[in-house]
């Protein structure tokens, strides 16, 4: 009885199983540790064996697909297109925020400031000001206020 397959769980082979394109640019180097209840797992699992994929690469393309616009609440208000913007604000300022800090480093370094050290601080403040925006517009779809 040891040796017989559980009923209802599908195993593939290797070599049946879909891979996910090898790219250097892009290795797989960060672990994250997920838990899951009994009945999360047998769900994650069943839909990694029906894409036939090991659970791990399920999971990891299921994660970074993109944002799926949620339905539009009894006002209209779509949550969805507001939170891909939120994302796209992340990225500005993480970037501008780098950017802020080579030029703080080179005011420290050199003893003067650099030319875009102000046009910087203005440009993070500006989107600074926007992610208040969408994260309150977000919030008031999310509780039905406006």
């Amino acid at each position: 009885m040891a040796d017989s397959p559980q009923v209802g769980v599908v195993r593939f082979g290797a070599s049946e199983r879909r891979r996910r394109a090898h790219n250097d640019d892009d290795p797989r180097v960060h672990r994250v540790t997920v838990r899951l209840s009994e009945a999360e797992l047998a769900a994650v699992e069943a839909n990694a064996a029906a894409a036939r994929m090991v659970t791990s690469a399920y999971l990891a393309e299921a994660g970074s697909a993109p944002l799926v616009p949620a339905p539009a609440d009894p006002d209209g208000v779509e949550v969805g297109p507001l939170l891909v913007e939120l994302m796209g604000a992340h990225r500005q300022v993480r970037g501008a925020a780098h950017n802020l800090n080579q030029a703080v480093a080179r005011l420290h370094s050199t003893g003067e400031p650099a030319g875009d050290l102000a046009a910087t601080a203005a440009y993070l403040t500006r989107v600074a000001a926007r992610v208040d925006e969408l994260v309150t517009a977000i919030a008031a779809a999310q509780t039905g206020r406006r």
